[in-house]
């Protein structure tokens, strides 16, 4: 019994090792996952209030240009400096085509050019709270901690096992010679 929850804790372990992995090695330049068409961002703050809080998980649908309407809540990148980015929430009021490139007005006062657009709430997928242990995990001190010290003491303790393995058998080996 003891062997099988360990063997089903450790199948968890690395489902959640795998996936946290894959989530840091697909960041983009505004340093949100994307993965097959999804968006994840983590609420950071309360500029999504009072319809998303800090710590809910936002997956996102990421939607081309042509699918946008007036009237739909998107979700668009907001520069705030040179390499510091938030996700804006908003209805579309307005759509302008200008020089190849469509602006949405958002919310009758916010423009932005169409290269910030993220995606749509349609078809988005909203999780509270599971932003904040993501958060968590997916930081330099928390990777180290819950996934890189783990997994090292799991592989010293395999290989504890397997001396101890080969120090039984010498041993047997050594009783049968005798």
């Amino acid at each position: 019994m003891k062997k099988i929850l360990g063997t089903i804790l450790l199948v968890i372990y690395s489902i959640i090792v795998i996936t946290v992995t894959i989530l840091l090695l697909s960041y983009n330049e505004y340093l949100c996952s994307e993965i097959n068409g999804y968006t994840f961002y983590i609420v950071k703050d309360d500029s999504l209030e009072p319809r998303f809080v800090k710590g809910d998980l936002l997956i996102i649908n990421q939607s081309s240009t042509k699918n946008i309407n007036v009237g739909e809540k998107i979700f668009l990148y907001q520069n705030v400096s040179s390499n510091e980015y938030y996700v804006k929430y908003g209805e579309v009021t307005n759509i302008e085509e200008q020089a190849n490139r469509i602006v949405y007005t958002i919310d009758n006062q916010y423009q932005y050019d169409s290269s910030y657009l993220i995606g749509k709430e349609e078809g988005s997928y909203f999780f509270n709270k599971i932003g904040t242990i993501l958060g968590i995990l997916e930081s330099r001190w928390g990777y180290l901690f819950c996934i890189v010290i783990v997994t090292l003491l799991l592989f010293l303790e395999e290989l504890y096992e397997l001396c101890m393995e080969i120090k039984y058998i010498n041993e047997v080996e050594v009783k049968e010679g005798e």
